[in-house]
C-alpha cells in the first residue's frame, strides 16, 4: 500500500510537470519507442520458476532510450501505460495494476534523479556512459527490490533469500536489455525506419536469456530431484536398518523368552519336585519312618512350598507392575522403624545361614503401606543372602538423612559393576544369569522392590560399594512430619513365628534380630 501511494503520487507529479523534453532526430521516433514499450511488455514470456512462474520482457530497452532521450516524464508515462494496459489484459486485481504503476515510477524517479547528478545530458554522448550505468542499475535494483519487500510481507518468506534468486534469476537478462537503450536512442536519432530493425538483437538476446534462464530452471530440478532421491536413498538405508535393528531385537527377545522360561521351569520345578519328593516319600514309607524323619520330611516340603509359593508371587507382581507401572497403595502415616526391625527379624528366620545385624535409629515416620516397605526390604534381604558367603554377616542400617529415611542393606558378595547398577533392576535380570551361576530366583525380586519403592514415593538404588566388597542397596523414602498420630502396623501385638528351621528341629547359626 505504501509502494503503491509513493509511486502513484511520484507519477501524478512527474506527468503534471509536463516535462517531456525534446531530442534531435526525426519526431515519429518519440512515438515509435513509445509503441514498442508498450507492444513489447503486452507479450511477456512466462518461465517456470520453483513451482512458479516468472514473466520478462524486453520493454525496459525502449522505455530507458525514452528516458535518455526525452526525460522521465516520457519513459513514466510509456511504462505506467504499458504496465497498466498489459496488466489489464491479463485480467489482473486492480491493486496490482497501481503497484506495477508506481513501482515503475518510483525506480525510474530514482534512476533519472541519479543520472541528473552524476552529470546526464540530452543529447546523449559517450561521456554520459557512466552516469548512464549507475541510473541503470538503480533500476534494475530498485524496481526488484520494492517486488521483493511486498512479496516478502505478503507471504511472510525470506526478503534476503528472494532478493538473491530475483538477482541470480534476472541479473543478466535485465542488464542485457537495458545496456541496448543508448544504441536505441542513437539508431532513432539516425532514423526512424532503423529501429525496428533493432528487435532482431533484442529478440535474440531476449531468446538467449530464455535459454539461459530455462536451463537453470531444468538444472535446478534436477538437483533437487537429485536431493529428493538421495534422501530418499538415505531414508530407505536408515529404514532398512531400523528393520534390522528391529528384527536382531526380536530374536534377543525370543532368546530370552527361551531363558526365561527355562529359568522359571527349572526355578519352579526345584521346590516342586522337594515338596512331591516328601509326599512320596511319606505316602511310601510312612511305617518305617521314625516321627523325627515324618517331622523334617513335612518341614522340607513346607519350606519347599514356602518357596514356591514366594516365586509365583514374584511372578504375580511383576505382571502387575507390567500392566499398571508402580500401582499405588494405600499409605498411611507409620513408624517405618518398626516395620523394618520386624522385616529384619523375619529375614534371620527365612536365611538362618547368615547373620542379619540390624541398626534402626529413633522413629522413621513415613507415609507409605508398610507391607510394601516389609516386602521390599525382605527382597533385600534375600537377595544379600544369595549373593553373600555363607556365615557371613548382613547388614540392615536404617536411619534419617535430612528430609528422607534411608534402609540400606549391605552384603559381603561379589557387589555390582558400576555398568550394571541401573540395569539390574530390570525384569528377569541376574548378572549371573549363565548355567553356572550359583543363586536361585527368576531376576524378579530387585524389579518388584523398585517399584514397590516408586509407589510409595521413593526410590531404590545401588549405594556406593562398601569398603570391604559388597553391595549396598539403598532404600529411600520422605520423611512425613507432622501429618498426625503414627499407626502401629498390622502385626504390632503378634508374636513373630518362630523359625522355620527351628520347626524342623535344626538350630539357627545365629541369634534372632
Amino acid at each position: 500500500m505504501t509502494v503503491s501511494t509513493a509511486g502513484l503520487v511520484v507519477f501524478a507529479a512527474v506527468a503534471a510537470s509536463g516535462g517531456v523534453r525534446t531530442a534531435d532526430g526525426p519526431p515519429g521516433a518519440f512515438w515509435l519507442l513509445v509503441a514498442l514499450v508498450v507492444l513489447t511488455e503486452l507479450f511477456p514470456v512466462d518461465l517456470p520458476r520453483k513451482g512458479d512462474t516468472e514473466s520478462i520482457t524486453v520493454s525496459s530497452t525502449f522505455g530507458f532510450a525514452l528516458l535518455l532521450g526525452w526525460g522521465v516524464a516520457a519513459s513514466m508515462l510509456a511504462f505506467g501505460i504499458a504496465s497498466a494496459v498489459s496488466d489489464l489484459v491479463q485480467h489482473k486485481p486492480l491493486r496490482k495494476v497501481l503497484f506495477n504503476v508506481a513501482q515503475y515510477s518510483l525506480s525510474l524517479a530514482a534512476a533519472d534523479l541519479l543520472y541528473e547528478v552524476l552529470g546526464g545530458g540530452r543529447p546523449f554522448s559517450a561521456g554520459q556512459v557512466p552516469a548512464f550505468m549507475a541510473a541503470m542499475l538503480v533500476f534494475f535494483v530498485l524496481n526488484n527490490l520494492l517486488v521483493r519487500i511486498t512479496v516478502a510481507l505478503a507471504s511472510g518468506t525470506s526478503f534476503v533469500a528472494g532478493i538473491q534468486e530475483d538477482l541470480a534469476f534476472k541479473a543478466w537478462t535485465s542488464g542485457m536489455l537495458l545496456a541496448m537503450a543508448p544504441v536505441a536512442l542513437i539508431v532513432a536519432e539516425y532514423s526512424t525506419v532503423l529501429i525496428p530493425l533493432l528487435l532482431l538483437p533484442i529478440v535474440a538476446v531476449y531468446l538467449a536469456s530464455k535459454g539461459a534462464l530455462q536451463a537453470a530452471a531444468r538444472r535446478a530440478e534436477a538437483e533437487a530431484a537429485a536431493a529428493e532421491a538421495e534422501a530418499t536413498a538415505a531414508e530407505q538405508a536408515r529404514l532398512v536398518e531400523v528393520e534390522h535393528a528391529l528384527v536382531r531385537q526380536l530374536q534377543e527377545n525370543d532368546r530370552l523368552k527361551s531363558d526365561l522360561l527355562a529359568t522359571v521351569s527349572h526355578e519352579l520345578r526345584t521346590p516342586l519336585t522337594g515338596i512331591l519328593g516328601s509326599l512320596v516319600t511319606l505316602s511310601a514309607r510312612d511305617g518305617a519312618l521314625t516321627p523325627e524323619q515324618r517331622l523334617e520330611l513335612v518341614a522340607m516340603a513346607r519350606r519347599e512350598g514356602e518357596r514356591l509359593k514366594e516365586l509365583i508371587e514374584q511372578l504375580l507382581l511383576a505382571s502387575r507392575f507390567q500392566d499398571v507401572p508402580s500401582e499405588p497403595a494405600i499409605h498411611q502415616l507409620i513408624d517405618a522403624a518398626e516395620v523394618i526391625r520386624h522385616a529384619g527379624r523375619t529375614g534371620q528366620l527365612d536365611h538362618p545361614g547368615h547373620r542379619v545385624v540390624a541398626t534402626v535409629t529413633g522413629q522413621l515416620p513415613v507415609l507409605a503401606a508398610p507391607e510394601a516397605i516389609a516386602r521390599v526390604v525382605g527382597n533385600l534381604l534375600d537377595n544379600a543372602a544369595k549373593y553373600s558367603p555363607d556365615g557371613a554377616a548382613i547388614r540392615l542400617d536404617a536411619g534419617r538423612e535430612e528430609t528422607a529415611v534411608v534402609v540400606a542393606v549391605t552384603d559381603a558378595g561379589p557387589g555390582v559393576p558400576p555398568a550394571d547398577r541401573d540395569r539390574i533392576f530390570d525384569r528377569f535380570t541376574q548378572l549371573d544369569s549363565g548355567p553356572t551361576r550359583r543363586a536361585g530366583g527368576v531376576g524378579l525380586g530387585l524389579y518388584v522392590a523398585r517399584q514397590l519403592a516408586r509407589a510409595q514415593g521413593g526410590e531404590l538404588s545401588v549405594g556406593a560399594p562398601p569398603a570391604h566388597g559388597g553391595a549396598r542397596f539403598e532404600l529411600r523414602l520422605p520423611l512425613a512430619t507432622g501429618l498426625g498420630e503414627i499407626a502401629p502396623p498390622s502385626w504390632a501385638g503378634v508374636d513373630a513365628p518362630p523359625p522355620m528351621a527351628a520347626r524342623d528341629g535344626l538350630a539357627p547359626t545365629s541369634s534372632p534380630v
